[in-house]
């Protein structure tokens, strides 16, 4: 008898516990959820980026009942049916995963078919303090190539799309900036040059190149380098309802692309 009571107990507290992150996940869905420092931070985690694809119905799920963390997590189902509960909210954050997930095509940066060319390491460096023209928190992804000169690493557009900026910047050096077909842009900077001559306006297949890492900017001067360690800087940026370009954190999202990395001959 006191072992089926204490059954019943193990079994009413799952079933609380189960009720209670239901109701959170619930209270942590709003019309602008995607606007959120934690939709911000894309915490999506080792088991998303190893997918072929993701079915952003279901992130948007897994991702409000995890208090958006899913660092930890190793593909388990959850029950709660948000899209029935909250049908607004929750189609508009599935619609922002969507934007950020339906456009990628290629890592940023190719394999060499050099075994000589060491490959570019990155780290989640999300908000890291930065100090160059004021304090601030780093909105990027910084992948390194600093084991080789400027110029060595060639650089190609992770979608398909239009350039929208192109130029030099104060913090970014030589930079280009990408508007995909889903209307996200993809910011590449430090750039030691282009490929080309590129123009405002110009379309950009998914792969193509568009420059080589490097070390410019932070400096007034135009054309300033090796302030810092030759690497490709990749800003990704939505247009929401409130912000014009609202920062996301990139870091996921190019685990996500390894599997589809370009090879290029470069040494």
């Amino acid at each position: 008898m006191k072992f089926l009571l204490l059954v019943l107990l193990v079994l009413y507290n799952n079933a609380l516990i189960r009720l209670l992150d239901s109701a959170l996940a619930v209270d942590r869905l709003t019309p602008y959820t995607w606007e959120s420092d934690a939709f911000r931070s894309l915490k999506l985690g080792k088991w998303l980026a190893s997918q072929d694809t993701v079915d952003c119905e279901e992130l948007a799920s897994w991702m409000t009942e995890s208090d958006f963390d899913l660092t930890d997590w190793r593909g388990s189902r959850f029950s709660l049916k948000l899209s029935s509960e909250h049908p607004a909210q929750f189609r508009k954050l599935a619609a922002a995963y969507r934007m950020l997930f339906e456009d990628l095509r290629y890592f940023p940066v190719p394999l060499s078919r050099s075994l000589d060319v060491p490959d570019v390491t990155y780290e989640d460096t999300w908000l890291q303090k930065r100090t160059y023209g004021g304090e601030r928190g780093h909105e990027g992804c910084d992948l390194m190539g600093n084991k080789r000169p400027r110029g060595t690493y060639p650089v190609v557009s992770m979608t398909d799309g239009v350039v929208e900026r192109v130029g030099w910047l104060e913090q970014g050096g030589w930079r280009i900036g990408i508007r995909s077909p889903s209307g996200v842009y993809f910011y590449y900077a430090h750039l030691s040059g282009y490929d080309r001559e590129w123009q405002e306006g110009d379309p950009v297949r998914a792969g193509e190149l568009l420059g080589y890492m490097g070390d410019s900017g932070y400096g007034k001067l135009e054309g300033t380098t090796g302030n810092f360690e030759v690497h490709l800087h990749v800003g990704i940026y939505l247009k929401t309802d409130h912000y014009e370009e609202l920062s996301v954190n990139p870091y996921w999202l190019l685990r996500y692309l390894e599997k589809s990395r370009l090879s290029y001959w470069y040494e």
